[in-house]
């Protein structure tokens, strides 16, 4: 009888203990390990903004912003998560695709005002292509003489939140009927291109496609000359 009853005490315990583990290990993910909006900028950290106020689920579109010490940042798109059937809905052609962008930001107001110096896209053909690593298409551009980039804005919130979006017509706040992206603490990346040069090396490309972005870049070339 008394063995039967040591038995219970001690499956009771055993219970307790898992129940205690789990609620802690559950405590622990939501207070250390969840994403949660950022109030602080540190140089060279990459940030993570999914659309709106949300954080990016693994398989949606997402922006990546990373701020230099000498004035510099990289900011990126990515748009190569989805499935294939997302790309082509309401009747759209829609193919993956990453953006990046590099150039110079100024601190006013406590926003961060980044302008393009330099841009690059990579297209894949499909979402296959997306995991083989294999783009169809690459195209790099020059801002530094367009006056019509206007840039971005990394706005610093009343609540000391930093919004990543179109800026104002004055500069001092994110326009609200476009897209705006929220910034967030864990990236899952942890370090961006630091040039175009390093951006396109990350990828490989159909034969067909790079001969004919060589071509091109070369009649380009002799245009300017």
């Amino acid at each position: 009888m008394k063995e039967a009853i040591n038995i219970r005490k001690i499956v009771v315990i055993a219970i307790c203990l898992i129940v205690f583990v789990i609620i802690v290990s559950v405590v622990l993910k939501l207070t250390f390990f969840k994403p949660k909006p950022i109030t602080e900028i540190k140089k060279n950290k990459v940030y993570i903004g999914g659309s709106g106020l949300e954080y990016p689920e693994s398989d949606q579109s997402r922006y990546y912003v990373e701020f230099k010490e000498d004035g510099t940042y990289i900011l990126m798109y990515d748009d190569s998560r989805r499935s294939q059937d997302s790309y082509w809905e309401d009747g759209s052609l829609g193919v993956p695709v990453i953006e990046c962008y590099f150039g110079k930001y100024k601190r006013k107001n406590g926003n961060y005002l980044i302008n393009p110096t330099r841009g690059c896209i990579a297209e894949f053909k499909d979402a296959a292509s997306v995991d083989k690593n294999l783009i169809n298409f690459y195209k790099e551009k020059n801002y530094e003489k367009d006056f019509r980039a206007v840039g971005d804005i990394v706005c610093k919130l009343k609540n000391g939140q930093y919004m990543l979006g179109a800026p104002t017509e004055d500069k001092k706040s994110y326009r609200k009927d476009v897209y705006y992206y929220l910034l967030y603490n864990k990236s899952d990346i942890k370090k961006l291109p630091n040039s175009p040069e390093e951006f396109r090396k990350q990828f490989k490309m159909d034969k067909k496609a790079e001969q004919e972005r060589l071509a091109d870049q070369e009649r380009l070339a002799e245009q300017s000359h």
